[in-house]
């Protein structure tokens, strides 16, 4: 969907569905701040060339994918602020699920 209200529905929930709002942005630091303006941050992608790298290090977001889907192979499927908890897939990931116990004799 394009010339989505920053103010809708679609731009401050998660969706969970193939779909993409689109909105104008100035410049690439105001992009990162409307994509940060959210209290969710499960996932996000950055399509672009140009400065695609400094986007994606800058969104505060569990996972970030660059001209693509996020995640891959092994790696932890991880949520950001209100997205998610903790994270699973991986040793690491499952780590989190387990439950240390020391016993003594």
């Amino acid at each position: 969907m394009t010339n989505v209200s920053l103010d809708s529905d679609m731009m401050k929930e998660e969706t969970f569905g193939p779909v993409v709002a689109i909105a104008p942005f100035k410049d690439v630091d105001e992009a990162i701040k409307l994509a940060n303006s959210s209290n969710l941050g499960l996932g996000a992608v950055v399509f672009g060339r140009q400065n695609a790298s400094y986007v994606a290090e800058n969104m505060e977001a569990g996972m970030v994918g660059i001209n693509g889907g996020v995640g891959a192979g092994d790696a932890p499927w991880v949520g950001a602020k209100e997205s998610g908890f903790g994270y699973h897939g991986s040793l690491d990931g499952h780590r989190q699920f387990t439950q240390v116990q020391v016993i003594s004799a």
